[in-house]
Order: structure tokens, then C-alpha cells, then sequence
């Protein structure tokens, strides 16, 4: 696929996914994996975890690794870019308007029901990852002690993320 062909879905990714890193993924998945067949779902979630682990928006670092693999340097700009620009358009005018009208109630009205929505949209991305990666009770008991070191410990995300690795390795190696 071409350059233009990267940053031209990477921006109608941009464009219409909203919410945040976690309601975005289901959008990604769906149009680079189903949709386009340009990754497998096993190459989706290695860019995911890739994304995840690197500094900066996961988003958009997820992008990034996908948009390498798909034409390498290239490919990591054209997506970013096209991942970007609306986002990043759409932020300053959206800044402005709410700096202006935040004591609306009216739009305080509206930021609670995107908010409850942006939720219902968490919780089916997590009920479709948590369907496709815990098949068994290793990856099970890791998922919990990820969840229970976050929210109950207030452990560092990464280090979390770093110790997953390394009990993935000692856990999955040998198959």
C-alpha cells in the first residue's frame, strides 16, 4: 500500500475514533485487522503492547509500529501524521470552547453523558481483549495481579507492564 494510503486511513482513524486510547482500540482493530487485512490480530496486539510500553500517547505509538511494519519509516510518518491531524486541530478549537463556555450547564450536561458513554465503550474493548488473551489460567492470574498491583497497590504502570514481561517469559517460555 502507498504512503497517501497509510495516512489517509491512519487520518479517518484520527478523524473518527474518539475517547481515548482504549475506545480507540477497537476502531484500529477493526479497520486495519477485519476491515483491510493489512495486520494480523496477533500483529495488532503486539503493536498495542508495543504502544503501551514506549513513552508518549499508546495510540499513537501503536500507530506508529503498525505504520512500520506496514512501509517502515515511511509508513510510522505517513500514519502518525494522518493519526494526528484532525486530533490535534480539533484539541486547540475544542480548548478555546470550553475555556469560553465551561460554567454551561448546558455543556456540562453533555461532557456527562460522553463521559458515560466513553465507559460503556471501556468496558466492551475490555471484555473483547480480555476474551481473545486470557485463554487460560496463567494469562488469568496475570491479569488479575496486573489489575490488583494498579488499583489496589498504585503500582507504576510500567513497572507493571516490565514485570508482566518478565513472568511472561519465565511462565510462557518454553512453549
Amino acid at each position: 500500500m502507498s504512503l497517501r494510503k497509510i495516512f489517509l486511513v491512519f487520518l479517518k482513524i484520527g478523524t473518527l475514533s474518539f475517547g481515548g486510547v482504549y475506545s480507540m482500540v477497537a476502531f484500529f482493530e477493526r479497520e486495519l485487522v477485519e476491515k483491510r487485512k493489512w495486520i494480523t490480530h496477533d500483529e495488532f496486539m503486539e503493536s498495542f503492547a508495543i504502544g503501551q510500553m514506549t513513552p508518549g500517547p499508546p495510540i499513537v505509538n501503536t500507530g506508529i509500529c503498525i505504520g512500520y511494519k506496514l512501509r517502515r519509516l515511511g509508513g510510522a510518518l505517513a500514519a502518525t501524521c494522518g493519526q494526528a491531524f484532525t486530533g490535534t486541530i480539533l484539541a486547540i478549537l475544542l480548548a478555546a470552547f470550553y475555556l469560553h463556555m465551561k460554567d454551561n450547564p448546558l455543556l456540562q450536561a453533555v461532557m456527562k453523558g460522553v463521559g458515560a458513554a466513553v465507559v460503556g465503550l471501556l468496558g466492551s474493548i475490555i471484555y473483547k481483549m480480555a476474551a481473545r488473551m486470557i485463554t487460560e489460567y496463567r494469562s488469568a492470574l496475570l491479569a488479575l495481579g496486573a489489575f490488583m498491583a494498579l488499583d489496589l497497590f498504585k503500582l507504576n504502570p510500567i513497572t507493571i507492564i516490565l514485570g508482566a514481561g518478565v513472568l511472561g517469559l519465565a511462565l510462557y517460555w518454553r512453549e
